[in-house]
């Protein structure tokens, strides 16, 4: 595969991690396996997964724990359900967290690879649609702006030459640089893993770079609805935790994304 899927399996089973790890390695994908819902949320907080197999009935922390678990972090990975049975709550709790299918542990292997595949389309698909929508709101928030100023305008730190009036393709915070119209950011020239509502979240903060962004400025503008505080930073703050582990040299010690407390978020400039 040129561009190598991530999967996670939670099992708590040996012998089942093992025996679809080893189906989907031949299969080209990139596997990395948890044996408790515990496990499985500490990798989920050190990098993201293109889809999600988890094992229903895990002792501690279960399976749909860890799918809210992936959803609390911002994670969009695809998410397939191992079970031995299913039932009517798991599957309306399952559609809630956007559970892609269920499949049971006697499936053959044929049938776990062609669900792993559709999972993986699927959301590839999303992804399409996520980057195509954002191109066009960028696009038509660019050209409701008004004459002579550029809505990038005020990312220019304090004390830079003005830019041109019309809006920038590309914004720039030292080694930091964000493409606006294929939605990819970049630090020090190297391409950052961002997810969609990543990526928009982070653009909220670079077009008020140096102000404070409340959390629910943020909300309504990155997920574009609007929310109580107390829940828009319950939203937020796992954005900006795998934001932080993505750009940051030292996550703990942000040179970027600080917060302000109680009150938001700020990008803040080289200079600052």
């Amino acid at each position: 595969m040129s561009n190598q899927e991530h999967i996670l399996i939670v099992d708590d089973e040996a012998n089942i991690r093992l025996t679809l790890s080893a189906l989907l390695e031949d299969e080209g994908y990139a596997v990395t396996t948890a044996a408790s819902g515990e496990a499985a949320l500490a990798v989920l907080d050190t990098q993201p997964f293109d889809l999600l197999l988890v094992d229903l009935r895990l002792p501690g922390i279960d399976g749909m724990q860890v799918v809210a678990g992936a959803r609390e972090r911002g994670i969009d990975s695809a998410v397939i359900v191992l079970t031995g049975h299913g039932s009517v709550e798991t599957a309306v709790e399952g559609m809630h967290q956007g559970v892609f299918d269920y499949l049971l542990k006697t499936s053959t292997p044929q049938t776990v690879l062609e669900r792993v595949r559709a999972g993986l389309a699927q959301r590839a698909e999303q992804q399409r649609r996520d980057q195509l929508l954002d191109m066009v709101s960028s696009a038509v928030q660019e050209l409701r702006g008004e004459p002579g100023q550029s809505k990038t305008a005020a990312a220019t730190p304090a004390g830079a030459p003005s830019g041109p009036a019309t809006p920038k393709r590309v914004m720039r915070f030292g080694d930091l640089e964000l493409d606006t119209w294929r939605q990819q950011a970049s630090l020090d020239k190297r391409s950052l893993p961002l997810t969609p509502t990543e990526f928009r979240v982070l653009l909220c903060l670079a077009e008020h770079a140096g102000r404070v962004r409340s959390y629910r400025e943020l909300v309504r503008c990155a997920q574009g609805y609007d929310t109580s505080d107390l829940e828009a930073s319950e939203l937020i703050k796992p954005h900006i935790h795998h934001l932080r582990q993505k750009l940051e040299a030292d996550p703990s010690n942000p040179r970027y994304l600080l917060n302000v407390r109680g009150t938001g978020y700020l990008l803040a400039t080289p200079n600052e």
